[in-house]
């Protein structure tokens, strides 16, 4: 997502601040371990020159900066090696850490993302004949998810198998819409998918971290999502409020239509006994339980 940041803001920096992003781009292995004078000092400018792009990237200061830097670097890792960096930072307790890290990317999300894209990408799921959802490994969650709650209002939606991909591909039909979904480390599953499925000729979408991301050069939608690791594990808090917004401006865009759909399936929900009807027991006020045990 930095890297999206830094190419959506590239005309309206100073030179300077042009020479500081570009070296975070092409160095953050290195950029992502400076202070903010040492970053100037890298590359020929002034602290308050660094401290200003954080400000333009949209960060409060340049503490922000150099966390979404170490999110380029870890994305660049292997599991061992995010493992490794991880557990070497001590600066907050563990658990402390990994909710902080969501927060602050959901936090991203909320002023980056750009919900004229989500808007248009429903319009396109509602238009499609059939929808075909690609995600792998880790991302396979994601396009489940999607799947599931989009079939209780469109048609068809399915997931692509990973045994015959291609198979389905070649016998959709003309107006059908493939969406894949995948981060960093990206699923070359996926990407060929998305390769072929433009290939064919078909509606293609995605939702990825980046717009230089490989599954955005296929796609004719595109929706981009905050990501960061937390240690090894692929972190989806922020793709999975993305997605959230996905499905309901589909409903939205049904209206009356999909609340009819939900109230069949409620009733058949309600019929075939799928949830239970447990009952929790009434509340107590506060206190009550403790003193009839006293009494007893």
């Amino acid at each position: 997502m930095l890297k999206e940041l830094i190419s959506t803001r590239m005309q309206q920096m100073t030179p300077g601040q042009r020479l500081v992003a570009g070296y975070i781009l092409d160095s953050p292995h290195e950029a992502a371990f400076l202070t903010a004078s040492q970053l100037g000092e890298r590359v020929g400018v002034s602290e308050t020159t660094v401290i200003r792009l954080a400000h333009l990237l949209g960060f409060p200061g340049y503490h922000g900066l150099r966390s979404a830097m170490s999110g380029l670097l870890l994305d660049r890792l292997s599991t061992l090696e995010r493992l490794r960096e991880y557990e070497s930072s001590r600066e907050f307790d563990f658990f402390e850490r990994a909710i902080h890290k969501d927060l602050d990317t959901l936090g991203l999300a909320l002023s980056t993302v750009s919900f004229d894209s989500i808007r248009r990408l429903g319009e396109a799921l509602l238009s499609a004949e059939c929808v075909y959802l690609a995600g792998y490994r880790s991302s396979y969650t994601l396009a489940y998810y999607l799947y599931f709650y989009l079939s209780w209002i469109l048609p068809n939606v399915r997931t692509i198998s990973q045994d015959m991909p291609f198979e389905m591909l070649l016998n959709a039909p003309e107006r059908s819409l493939v969406m894949g979904i995948s981060f960093p480390r990206y699923s070359s599953w996926t990407v060929e998918v998305m390769a072929t499925a433009s290939r064919l000729g078909l509606t293609t979408a995605s939702v990825t971290d980046d717009l230089a991301s490989p599954l955005a050069a296929t796609s004719d939608y595109v929706v981009t999502v905050p990501y960061r690791p937390v240690s090894f594990i692929d972190s989806f808090a922020a793709p999975m409020s993305v997605l959230n917004c996905i499905i309901l401006g589909v409903a939205q865009l049904l209206g009356d239509d999909a609340a009819r759909k939900l109230g069949m399936l409620e009733e058949r929900w309600e019929d075939e006994g799928v949830y239970t009807k447990q009952k929790m027991p009434p509340r107590q006020a506060a206190g009550e339980g403790a003193s009839e045990k006293q009494g007893q």
